[in-house]
C-alpha cells in the first residue's frame, strides 16, 4: 500500500483490517510486531468462558500480544480491529535482521519495548490501586477521543467490572 513512509522501511509492510477483523488469534504464535497508524484495536483474552479487555491501542502506538512474539510460544491473547485499521508490520525474523543493520534500529526496537513494558506496569498499577471509577474516569481523560468506538462489554471488562456495573458507574457520573 502507497501512501505511507514506514518506520522500518523495505523490512515491513502495511496492513489493513476491517471493523471487527482477528488481527491475532488466541492459541497462534504472534509473528508480527505492528504500529497503528489509522484505527484501533483490542486486545482480548477468555478466561473461565469470559471474554475480557486487557488493553486498547490507538493510532500512533504499537502492539502485540508480545510475550508471544519475544518467547515464539502460542498467544494467550487475541487482537481484533476495533475499527477499519491500518497497521505497518514487522515479522519475527525482519526485526532481527533489523537490529542487525543498524544500531538505529536497536536502539529504536529498545524504545519499542520500554514503551510496551511501561503500558503494562502502569495497567496493573492501576487494577491495583484504583477504584472501578477512577479508572474509568482517567480512561475518559486520556482516550475522549475513541471513546465512541469502543463497545461497552469490552470497557467494562478493561474497568475490571461488568457491564451492568458499568452502566450504572457511568450513571453514577453523569448524576454528578
Amino acid at each position: 500500500m502507497k501512501g505511507y513512509s514506514k518506520i522500518f522501511g523495505d523490512l515491513s509492510t502495511i496492513k489493513e483490517f476491517k471493523k471487527k477483523e482477528i488481527i491475532i488469534e488466541q492459541g497462534t504464535i504472534e509473528n508480527h510486531l505492528s504500529f497503528i497508524i489509522k484505527g484501533c484495536v483490542a486486545v482480548l483474552t477468555y478466561h473461565d468462558g469470559n471474554e475480557i479487555c486487557t488493553n486498547f491501542c490507538i493510532a500512533n502506538s504499537f502492539f502485540s500480544s508480545y510475550v508471544s512474539f519475544l518467547k515464539r510460544e502460542p498467544s494467550k491473547f487475541y487482537i481484533v480491529a476495533i475499527e477499519d485499521t491500518i497497521v505497518e508490520q514487522i515479522d519475527y525474523k525482519s526485526l532481527e535482521k533489523a537490529y542487525s543493520l543498524s544500531a538505529n534500529h536497536q536502539k529504536y526496537g529498545r524504545n519499542i519495548a520500554e514503551n510496551l513494558y511501561i503500558q503494562s506496569n502502569e495497567r496493573i498499577l492501576s487494577l491495583i490501586t484504583k477504584t472501578a471509577e477512577e479508572r474509568y474516569l482517567q480512561f475518559i481523560e486520556e482516550h475522549s477521543d475513541f471513546m465512541q468506538h469502543i463497545p461497552l462489554k469490552y470497557l467494562a471488562t478493561y474497568l475490571g467490572i461488568t457491564p451492568v456495573s458499568l452502566s450504572r458507574l457511568r450513571n453514577k457520573i453523569i448524576k454528578k
